[in-house]
């Protein structure tokens, strides 16, 4: 007979494929057990085999131990050609820092026995029939703490599948899906199947919804509607950015796949309400939304069905939305990508990263863009992949494409020739991740899948085959250019999903699914409903377990271009960095609101002072989360505060908002107009006392779950304490921050 064909960590992916088979990769304590997957072929071509559960174990031992203790495997699965067995290994009673050894025994009953053993690279398993060599050879792992990798919380169940979320200026969470529930079709207007030969479902509605980090709460929002005040606008695939006074403005969305939306809306977080604005010169689907310096926002690209020709088309037409008109700026000349990565340099001038060439445009006057022949990216057309401003004029392009990358560039647009520079690749091919900036400077990766196919097929959109998705974070370090990998989360986050940094320094992580590819055709592939994720994660990144968190006690609730501050701690001389993060706005792999500025700070006669950025190109106006990290790199709990836009842009935009919604009201005398946020900051500045952030306390079964110690401790209480007393319309959970 002859050795079996069995493996433990595959060449290529398969379940659990985060980095080979056991769960958890990186096990921390304390972790009860550590499961070990085996893979064999048993059927088909080349060399089947029946493995026998009686006979198969996991032999392991600490490194310290003489003797090896075994654990039988059990059946797990079978997937195609192939089955799987698991063994759990007992690491409850093992500390910190224990080193684990272990070897996979495969019984056959057609083929002799077979033992796994690492290869010299100590990545990939091989077969030996001598036990000896396998003990020599062996798998490790070491039991670590969460300050190496990091720390997922529990998963709870959203009220939608998060694939559109915004972090507001209250500390709150905006969030909206597709549809309002899977009975409903997938599209809007007109409705569609959801299945081919099925009649048309009911059309899909969208009902935005607000989640509160503090407690867990979620309370939807009223529905977003067109102009005439009652037909319901569905955001999905929408583009979105913040206005300076902490609205949010969305442009475009779905009617149904590449079918675009003309209209769009603005929601109020202080009011809780929706109202529309500007109609568009026509549909946006998978548009662009990105703040200017000047307080106004650029909208591009978007698809949209064109009844003349009776065939989608991308919007050439970029437009700027200001003072509540859309104005349009000069054509590139040419179709842009959909959700094209957009970034404001310090000039003011904006750079598309996502195209192989790169473009820029001066969007004064009626706009000019200039190609750039010298930036070209390396890896070709990356999509579906995160373009993240780190740092005032650096960009990180990370992955993306098919069949997807691991090669990550970066750029520095303030140079006088700026090129693509590569940085060293991620630890895994990612396409459809996020990438997320902390407020130590480095980026979270997360999500996305590693697999790739043929085009039009659903491998080569959104491979979730098994183990193709990616569930191991990656961190990058811009000062080494280092990737480290982080715990997994154990959950598909592919397409439509969505990450964003909290106030608490904490990441959420949510959504994925309701897709369905090549609609209408024989090829359709339909939404599987275990693709689809109602449910997120917070994840703990490892500076929240190197010691407590410093603490803001006081600090402006907001700040002029140039003005040096107090920001009250503490112990002042302890605080290394203070950073400004702008506020998430996000969808398909795509965070066009974070960016990051790091701010000059000195401690003198036991006061820390820092200054804000000099200028709106370097910082548009809006709000930011103000961090402070000590020497040990852990972050504070932010001071959400807003960078004043100048004073006459100020004045403009409170004007055309009151207004827009007059007019909104008087064509649809039904709705009640919302408040401008101008309007209501001098009532809410004479209510309101103490820090302005979130109010509410962590209740909910979800938040008692989350990580302990005195780190996430101190964590809890200073959300608590940073209330409002002061309600608005929704009650303490959408209490305002502006100032």
């Amino acid at each position: 007979m002859a050795l079996g064909n069995a493996w433990h960590f595959p060449g290529n992916p398969e379940p659990f494929g985060n980095a080979g088979m056991r769960d958890p990769v990186f096990p921390t304590d304390p972790v009860s057990a550590v499961t070990v997957f085996s893979g064999n072929q048993y059927q088909g071509g080349g060399n089947p085999g029946n493995q026998l559960q009686d006979g198969s174990a996991v032999l392991f031992k600490r490194t310290t131990d003489a003797a090896w203790t075994t654990v039988p495997m059990v059946f797990a699965t079978a997937i195609d050609d192939n089955k799987y067995y698991s063994a759990a290994i007992p690491v409850g009673a093992f500390a910190a820092g224990t080193v684990v050894q272990y070897y996979l025994v495969i019984a056959y009953d057609d083929h002799d026995t077979t033992f796994l053993q690492a290869d010299a690279t100590d990545m990939l398993s091989e077969t030996t029939g001598d036990e000896a060599a396998a003990q020599a050879a062996p798998f490790t792992f070491t039991i670590e703490t969460p300050d190496k990798r990091g720390q997922w919380g529990d998963p709870f169940t959203l009220l939608n599948v998060g694939i559109h979320a915004h972090v507001l200026p209250t500390g709150l969470v905006l969030m909206w899906g597709r549809r309002d529930n899977p009975q409903q079709s997938l599209d809007t207007d007109p409705a569609s199947p959801l299945a081919p030969g099925l009649p048309p479902a009911p059309p899909a509605t969208c009902t935005p919804f607000v989640w509160n980090p503090a407690n867990g709460n979620m309370t939807q929002t009223p529905q977003p509607t067109l102009n005439d005040g009652t037909t319901n606008a569905n955001l999905f695939c929408s583009g979105h950015a913040f206005l300076p006074d902490g609205r949010l403005l969305v442009a475009g969305g779905h009617l149904a796949d590449s079918h675009g939306l003309n209209q769009a809306t603005i929601y109020d977080p202080a009011a809780d309400t929706w109202t529309p604005t500007a109609v568009m010169n026509d549909g946006r689907w998978y548009p662009t939304a990105l703040a200017l310096p000047s307080g106004s926002v650029l909208v591009l690209s978007g698809s949209f069905l064109d009844p003349t020709q009776n065939q989608v088309v991308n919007n050439l037409i970029p437009q700027i939305w200001n003072d509540g008109n859309f104005t349009p700026v000069a054509s590139m000349g040419a179709a842009f990508d959909l959700f094209p990565r957009m970034h404001v340099a310090s000039t003011g001038i904006v750079y598309l990263t996502s195209l192989v060439q790169g473009w820029s445009l001066d969007t004064s006057g009626e706009g000019t863009w200039t190609p750039l022949p010298d930036v070209v990216n390396p890896n070709g057309l990356c999509d579906y992949a995160p373009s993240v401003l780190y740092d005032v004029d650096k960009v990180l392009f990370a992955g993306g494409g098919n069949p997807p990358t691991v090669n990550a560039e970066t750029i520095d647009l303030s140079q006088a020739q700026p090129a693509w520079v590569a940085t060293n690749p991620m630890n895994f091919p990612r396409r459809q991740h996020n990438g997320t900036i902390l407020p130590d400077g480095t980026v979270l990766v997360t999500g996305g899948t590693r697999g790739g196919g043929a085009p039009g097929t659903a491998e080569a959109f959104n491979d979730l085959d098994p183990g193709q998705p990616v569930h191991i974070a990656e961190l990058w370090d811009p000062k080494t250019g280092q990737w480290t990998m982080l715990a997994a989360e154990n959950t598909d986050r592919c397409y439509h999903s969505t990450a964003v940094l909290l106030p608490d320094g904490t990441v959420l992580s949510a959504g994925g699914g309701e897709f369905i590819l090549n609609e209408g055709t024989p090829q359709q592939v339909a939404n599987n409903p275990q693709d689809t994720h109602y449910d997120a994660k917070v994840f703990s990144p490892p500076y929240l377990f190197k010691g407590p968190q410093p603490q803001i006690t006081s600090a402006p609730g907001s700040v002029n271009y140039g003005d040096t501050f107090e920001i009250g701690t503490a112990a002042p001389a302890q605080i290394a960095t203070v950073s400004l993060i702008r506020l998430s706005s996000v969808t398909h792999s795509f965070n066009a609101g974070q960016r990051i500025n790091f701010l000059t700070s000195q401690v003198a006669g036991g006061t820390l002072t820092a200054t804000a950025p000099p200028n709106a190109n370097v910082c548009p106006p809006g709000h930011y989360m103000l961090f402070i990290v000590n020497l040990q790199g852990v972050p504070s709990v932010a001071k959400i505060i807003q960078v004043f836009a100048p004073a006459a842009a100020a004045a403009q935009a409170g004007e055309a908002a009151q207004a827009e919604a007059a007019a909104v009201n008087a064509s649809a005398p039904a709705r009640q107009a919302a408040k401008d946020a101008f309007a209501l900051r001098a009532t809410v500045r004479a209510a309101a006392s103490g820090t302005r952030v979130v109010a509410g306390t962590r209740e909910s079964a979800r938040m008692a779950s989350r990580p302990a110690g005195e780190a996430r401790t101190r964590r809890c209480a200073a959300l608590r304490e940073c209330s409002m007393s002061t309600q608005s319309p929704m009650g303490t959970d959408q209490q305002r921050l502006f100032t």
